[in-house]
């Protein structure tokens, strides 16, 4: 159980789920053979707010910590991992942000997002997030769009060169159109969950995207995870036995199972198991894409 379960990413070579608690800087990876969890701490990191293997380098992930990207290494087995190196780190002028979701897209360059942090002001009220692509050739931050809330779901449909990025704070989700370096343009509503301007009781965080184009969308405080089609239409909602479902991946030897992280910390209301567990859910009848 992870007291803020966030960033599932399934890795084929591994046949493994990776996935964070973010909150307490625990990464964790979930054998699928072995149907094990193996959790590590890493020395010089108190948050985690996202795990990606490193293509090519077996053993070394980067993670997103506080206001900086680093490169650790990890034999997914032992309870301790080190920093390898710093990657890249945000302004020191928006120190007052912290890094949240991120995610490398289908070409493999690295995305994330940041929001205020919570020692600093509300972040449903100050949009002071920013959405960045990191370029390795530069080795720089490049901004791809600011006066965001809560910087958090990403998702690429690669057959329509379209982005999908959903702010929880606005509780909405924009579409962009990709250029040929990889930014981000043309950044338009796509979907809004708020209902006559109001919140549902519920807000959109983690997503992912099927092969044909439907987003799976995780719906914290709401118990739930829903499909929204190219259409805009929600057509299916997948109940979930925990109020705070963080986000959600495709993973499995077939990529056709959805992995769910949920939260078990205290938020507005106490938790109780299986708050905070990873979910599995099978037979949905969608398969996911490689990450």
């Amino acid at each position: 159980f992870t007291e803020l379960g966030e960033g599932p990413h399934w890795d084929i070579a591994s046949q493994s789920l990776y996935y964070v608690s973010l909150s307490n800087g625990i990464i964790y990876r979930w054998d699928y053979g072995e149907k094990k969890v193996y959790g590590a701490k890493i020395d010089g990191v108190d948050e985690a707010s996202f795990i990606i293997p490193v293509k090519g380098q077996r053993g070394c992930f980067v993670v997103g910590d506080f206001n900086r990207v680093v490169m650790i290494r990890w034999d997914g087995r032992s309870g301790k991992s080190v920093i390898v190196r710093e990657v890249v780190a945000t302004d020191p002028a928006l120190d007052h942000n912290r890094l949240n979701d991120g995610k490398v897209d289908p070409w493999g360059r690295l995305y994330f997002g940041t929001l205020l942090k919570e020692e600093r002001g509300n972040p449903f009220e100050k949009a002071t997030g920013v959405l960045y692509r990191y370029c390795a050739r530069t080795k720089q931050l490049v901004e791809q769009d600011r006066d965001i809330y809560i910087s958090n779901g990403l998702a690429w449909n690669r057959q329509t060169n379209k982005f999908y990025f959903a702010d929880s704070g606005a509780n909405e989700i924009k579409e962009y159109d990709i250029d040929l370096d990889g930014n981000l343009i043309n950044g338009q509503l796509w979907y809004d969950f708020k209902v006559k301007g109001k919140s549902p009781g519920y807000f959109c965080d983690g997503m992912t995207i099927d092969a044909e184009g439907n987003l799976f969308v995780a719906m914290f405080g709401g118990s739930k995870v829903v499909k929204i089609s190219p259409e805009k239409k929600i057509i299916q909602e997948i109940k979930v036995p925990a109020p705070q479902v963080t986000s959600v991946a495709f993973g499995g030897p077939q990529l056709d199972e959805l992995f769910v992280t949920t939260a078990g910390k205290l938020f507005k209301d106490p938790q109780k198991d299986p708050a905070g567990a990873l979910f599995r859910v099978t037979g949905l009848g969608a398969k996911g894409l490689p990450m």
